[in-house]
């Protein structure tokens, strides 16, 4: 949440503004500049305001060029609301501090009160401006030519909570920046040295990145990096890689492209992982050995949203195919005392691999003993660092806020794991693999073959009070809430998701003439049952939107059906998906969302 750019070098405000773009799917609730400028005596240059990068760009209208030194922000809302007091940069009553900050600063209610008492009138609503007068304060109490350095270090020892921040001073030559809990990375280039809330905006920029660690305080000039206590300096690699450009191509939009992307992403994840005859299948990168992983007491996955539902498949393939106790967790709710031991192994899930509450389930995994892993879609992400093994999710960027093609990968990991430690006979686990490497090009037919029927029933959607989605079976009633929650997302309708089995159990009281029913029925032993579900609405007067493989009689209580491509039953979730994220697409189009940037949302959750 929220991103952070700074740069020291040649027009330095273009390179932060840049970066924002490039950011804003951090959070674009607002954005803001500040700037200095070579032999300039006086304020800080500021600018910001409520909306995306783009109105900052018209708002500046050039009044940044020629900067050396510029930070910059856009801005996801936590404490305050959002107006232009409350975007930042947030500078000193005289300006000439100026101060940007993700996280969230636990104990800001106290230092308010100590900054009123210092005489300091707080004009927003956020946890950061109080940042600002601190620092001002220190600096009229320090004295000497680092005054600056111990002022911020003092500044930041007052902190509770989690923060990365980045200050400039209007008679300093540099960028003072911390980091505890969120994430920071500095980049090298041939004439500039920059910081970033992630590594993406680097490419093009920056030849070399360091992950900052928790506790880092550095100095950045155009000299290099300066150590403010007792952090260690960081250690720059090659960035390597190609930058993915925000560009929709020949899609409208980001989620459009990306829900596309699956065939090639899947690819991607499985590329190297099955055998050459299509016998066996294999997820390394752990500590832990297969065989070890088969003599662990549990295994436990925590993770949030998207990742959360995606962790649930992964259980029920874990479970089915291996005799190892698995369990998966909303990582905010995780029991880790009860949960853990010397004999578990705890994986957090994340696509950035800065999921504040998924990591700190991890730390608490870890502290009551366990062994911790993570699937992880970002290389040199936190989480990544911090457990230091794991599997990657090769999906490759993805911008738009909903998750469509991690969802996908993550699931493909999860069976990969599970079909790795398998107790399954080899026939059954060729059977399944065969099929596994065929789904890439199933996808790709399941996207060319669907929009026809998915265009009819996000129609049927687009005016609804309320969407219910139903599913039986031990996978499929699990794949409907990520279904549910992709439709909340990006077309705002409130959803629920059910086992088809429950409605009866107090659900369907909200079924009336012309409520939509989205009902998965893969051809498995629960489509008799599925089809009876469905009944159950049709004569209450839903409306029905069926997903299924099956050319039978189900299909006649059906007002739209949405065929998918057959695949084994273990499989089904991953071309059943598909429709799921197109329907979520197309109703938010209808409804006239903006589906790549929905309503307070952001892509990377770095608060608790």
């Amino acid at each position: 949440m929220c991103g952070i750019y700074g740069c020291i070098g040649h027009e330095a405000s273009g390179q932060v503004l840049e970066g924002l773009r490039k950011l804003e799917y951090r959070g674009y609730d607002s954005a803001g500049l500040a700037a200095i400028f070579p032999q300039h005596k006086g304020p800080i240059e500021t600018e910001r305001t409520v909306g995306y990068v783009s109105d900052l760009v018209s708002k500046a209208n050039g009044r940044f060029n020629g900067s050396h030194i510029s930070i910059g922000h856009t801005r996801w809302a936590t404490h305050g609301g959002v107006t232009d007091y409350n975007a930042h940069p947030h500078s000193s009553n005289d300006g000439n501090i100026t101060v940007v900050h993700n996280g969230i600063i636990e104990n800001s209610l106290q230092l308010s009160e100590k900054v009123s008492d210092l005489g300091y009138q707080i004009s927003s609503e956020t946890d950061t401006e109080v940042i600002v007068h601190l620092l001002d304060n220190e600096l009229k109490i320090q004295q000497g030519p680092r005054n600056h350095l111990a002022a911020f270090c003092n500044v930041i020892s007052q902190l509770e909570g989690s923060w990365a921040i980045a200050a400039i001073m209007s008679d300093l030559e540099g960028i003072l920046i911390s980091r505890n809990g969120a994430p920071m990375v500095i980049g090298r280039g041939v004439n500039n040295i920059s910081v970033s809330s992630d590594v993406q905006p680097f490419y093009g920029a920056c030849s070399e990145v360091a992950y900052m660690n928790d506790g880092d305080n550095f100095l950045l000039t155009k000299k290099g990096i300066e150590s403010l206590d007792e952090s260690n300096m960081p250690e720059f690699n090659v960035l390597d890689g190609v930058y993915d450009e925000q560009d929709p191509g020949i899609f409208p939009h980001m989620m459009l492209k990306e829900i596309h992307d699956q065939p090639t992403s899947l690819s991607n994840v499985l590329s190297g992982r099955i055998s050459a005859d299509g016998s066996k299948a294999k997820l390394s990168g752990f500590t832990l050995s297969p065989e070890e992983m088969k003599n662990l007491d549990k295994i436990n996955f925590v993770s949030c949203g998207t990742a959360y539902y995606a962790s649930l498949i992964i259980t029920e393939y874990i479970r089915k195919f291996s005799n190892v106790p698995v369990e998966a967790f909303r990582a905010s709710e995780f029991p880790a005392l009860e949960s853990c031991s010397r004999n578990t192994l705890t994986i957090g899930i994340t696509q950035s691999g800065e999921t504040k509450d998924t990591l700190d389930a991890l730390l608490q995994a870890k502290q009551y003993g366990s062994h911790v892993s993570s699937m992880c879609n970002v290389i040199g992400s936190t989480i990544s660092r911090f457990t230091g093994n794991g599997a990657y999710l090769y999906a490759g960027p993805e911008y738009a806020v909903a998750s469509t093609k991690v969802f996908t990968n993550m699931l493909a990991n999860g069976l990969l794991l599970a079909l790795t430690i398998s107790d399954m006979s080899h026939y059954k686990r060729r059977q399944i693999v065969q099929s596994l490497r065929m789904l890439p090009n199933l996808l790709a037919s399941q996207l060319m073959t669907c929009s026809d029927s998915v265009e009819a029933a996000s129609k049927m959607i687009q005016n609804s009070n309320n969407v219910i989605f139903i599913g039986r079976g031990h996978l499929t009633s699990k794949l409907v809430e990520e279904g549910a929650l992709k439709m909340m997302e990006v077309s705002y309708i409130p959803c629920l998701a059910y086992p088809g089995g429950e409605l009866k159990h107090g659900p369907i009281a909200l079924i009336e003439e012309g409520t939509p029913v989205i009902a998965i029925a893969p051809s498995d032993s629960k489509l008799n049952l599925m089809e009876s579900s469905i009944r159950e609405c049709k004569a209450r007067g839903a409306k029905i939107i069926l997903i299924t493989d099956h050319d039978g009689p189900i299909t006649q209580f059906a007002d739209v059906v949405i065929e998918t491509m057959k695949t084994h039953s273990e499989l089904s979730p991953f071309v059943n998906i598909i429709p799921l994220q197109l329907l979520a697409y197309n109703a938010g189009i209808n409804r006239g969302i903006n589906v790549d940037r929905p309503r307070n949302l952001a892509k990377s959750v770095t608060v608790v």
